[in-house]
């Protein structure tokens, strides 16, 4: 077994869960690390976008529960993980080319969009654990894909097809295994070729609106200030001068 990595290539952050063997379980010092990771690309202003993956047939299968029966002591909660990626100042991208259970469907709703592979299926089995899942989890669920939708997943611990998660809107694509590398790869240079302060500043804005947590006035505020940055006045030259624009983030 191996602790999740980071790899940055240019504009473009990859976190890779590296347990298959364990249906990419999170350990509790995988909490800790993950944290870290997200830290590590929240530092570097080159990153524009972040994709979350992982090796094998399951994307993730959420807390080791040995770990949680035998009460093992941990910094940090899987929903402060999950709240971390959700809270990355940059765009992240779920790539799903495995099935989805426990705590991974909390994992793989915390990105922004989601890809996910044909063939692939979501689980919760919470309920039949005895488990009433932890709030913020249940926020990011209702905020995506609503009450309704949210009870259909919890309330009955049933397996979700990708055609149906589609329908639904928990995955936001669903494509061939053969194809969802270059897929990725499209959204990834999409995001990455777009002024980065206006992305940063339209996915707090639509998070804090979802959330509450943001007055339209507030967004009405940031979206003046996006008028004054140096990515504005890049885009307004580069119109005027017919070619592609260069974002510097500020």
């Amino acid at each position: 077994m191996a602790e999740p990595t980071l790899e940055i290539a240019g504009p473009v952050a990859t976190i890779r869960l590296q347990r298959p063997d364990k249906r990419n379980r999170i350990e509790p010092t995988d909490l800790v690390r993950l944290i870290e990771l997200c830290d590590d690309i929240e530092a570097d202003r080159d990153v524009r976008v972040a994709v979350l993956t992982s090796s094998g047939p399951s994307f993730c299968s959420g807390y080791h529960l040995g770990a949680l029966a035998e009460g093992t002591r941990v910094e940090v909660s899987f929903g402060d993980l999950c709240d971390r990626i959700e809270g990355l100042r940059i765009p992240v991208i779920g790539r799903l080319a495995g099935n989805i259970h426990g705590g991974g469907t909390d994992l793989a709703i915390a990105c922004d969009l989601r890809i996910a592979a044909e063939g692939v299926h979501l689980l919760m089995p919470a309920a039949g654990l005895g488990i009433q899942y932890y709030a913020s989890g249940l926020r990011r669920f209702v905020e995506q894909i609503g009450p309704a939708q949210t009870k259909r997943i919890f309330c009955t611990a049933l397996p979700f097809g990708a055609d149906e998660l589609l329908r639904i809107g928990y995955v936001h694509e669903v494509v061939p295994g053969s194809e969802l590398d270059d897929r990725i790869d499209a959204i990834t240079e999409a995001v990455a070729a777009l002024a980065p302060s206006a992305v940063a500043a339209t996915k707090a804005a639509v998070n804090g609106l979802a959330s509450g947590s943001l007055t339209l006035a507030e967004v009405e505020a940031t979206h003046r200030a996006s008028l004054r940055t140096d990515d504005h006045r890049e885009a307004l030259r580069a119109l005027r001068e017919k070619r592609p624009p260069s974002f510097t983030g500020g």
